[in-house]
């Protein structure tokens, strides 16, 4: 299964869930390969998996984007052959703990990089491209190549996780190719309730104004037959908690983005939604994902103590710790 984890607004905990999504399902099922694809021109879950990012994995992803082996080395290659493979597929697929002893011999990586950004207009404008006809396709089929191909040397038995941009740019579109399920995280804001609107109309072009149903994302795919991802769960990010419940202003406004995902549900095409759709809620425990994200640790591998981040010792509690590692548990149980 491919899963997306994506949302138009920024700052809701995608990196991070990605990264203990991929790190945590690589641990607790070690005959599966699980694969993190960063699709974020930030490039800070490969940061993290690489090493930390106050521990050396800025350092190592920055030679590694200077070799070229990141997806946007994949990317650079395939604008010079939009319309077919490389042959060269397989280089991309980094080993995580080849780099980063502290990961599951089961985890790979498909490295981020800052030039996605630039590549952007270029892919665009190869994209629009009237011939050959499928030009369109070709191009927003190039990261489910890349996984494709990955996937053959690693076997059938795989999961994959894509952290994507918050920005719907043309990159994004080519990680919705790609997957076939969307975990949508949000935050308890207006915001996010409004966010759920923009996932309707990016990706399944509801409430879009019909003169651009042929040159939108939405309208694109249809005309190509692309199936697009499945909205799968919904996670409330750092839910702030009393008596191991949301606190009242918390439930009030994960209460007002579970109507929005139901709205859009009620208009939607009947395949934009899983039919195992669910939500879950996971509990704030920013000292964690700071140390793991510094350190380079799994949260599998993260226990209670204290631990240095720069020129401070931050002291992780048990109680805390505890509930989102089974916050984390309960969402890895459902995919």
């Amino acid at each position: 299964m491919r899963y997306a984890v994506w949302n138009n607004k920024g700052g809701v905990g995608k990196t991070f869930l990605s990264f203990v999504l991929s790190t945590e399902m690589a641990n607790d099922l070690p005959t599966r390969n699980v694969i993190l694809v960063d699709m974020c021109p930030q490039a800070n879950v490969s940061e993290i998996i690489l090493g930390g990012n106050g521990n050396g994995g800025t350092e190592i992803l920055d030679q590694l984007i200077k070799e070229q082996r990141t997806v946007g080395g994949y990317f650079d290659e395939r604008i010079s052959s939009p319309n077919q493979l490389t042959g060269t597929e397989e280089k991309y697929l980094l080993k995580a703990q080849a780099f980063n002893s502290n990961m599951p011999s089961n985890l790979w990586l498909i490295a981020g990089d800052p030039s996605l950004e630039v590549q952007a207009q270029a892919i665009s404008q190869i994209s629009g491209q009237m011939l050959p006809v499928n030009v369109w396709l070709n191009v927003h089929n190039w990261l489910k190549d890349l996984i494709d191909a990955c996937s053959i040397k690693l076997g059938e038995d795989i999961t994959v996780f894509i952290d994507c941009n918050p920005s719907f740019a043309v990159y994004t579109e080519i990680a919705m190719v790609a997957a076939e399920r969307v975990i949508v995280p949000c935050t308890s804001d207006g915001s996010s309730a409004r966010a759920i609107n923009n996932i309707g109309s990016l990706i399944f072009g509801i409430g879009v104004n019909s003169t651009y149903n042929q040159v939108n994302f939405s309208g694109r795919a249809r005309n190509f037959k692309i199936t697009m991802p499945k909205i799968y769960t919904v996670v409330f990010n750092r839910s702030t908690q009393f008596n191991e419940r949301a606190s009242k202003a918390f439930r009030a406004m994960f209460g007002a983005i579970k109507n929005k995902v139901q709205e859009l549900k009620d208009i939607a095409p009947s395949d934009a939604f899983d039919k195992n759709l669910y939500f879950e809620e996971i509990p704030d425990y920013h000292s964690a994902t700071i140390v793991s994200s510094h350190l380079g640790k799994p949260l599998y591998s993260i226990f209670p103590g204290s631990y240095q981040v720069y020129e401070e010792n931050p002291q992780l509690n048990f109680d805390p710790l505890d509930r989102y590692k089974k916050a984390i548990g309960r969402v890895l149980s459902k995919l």
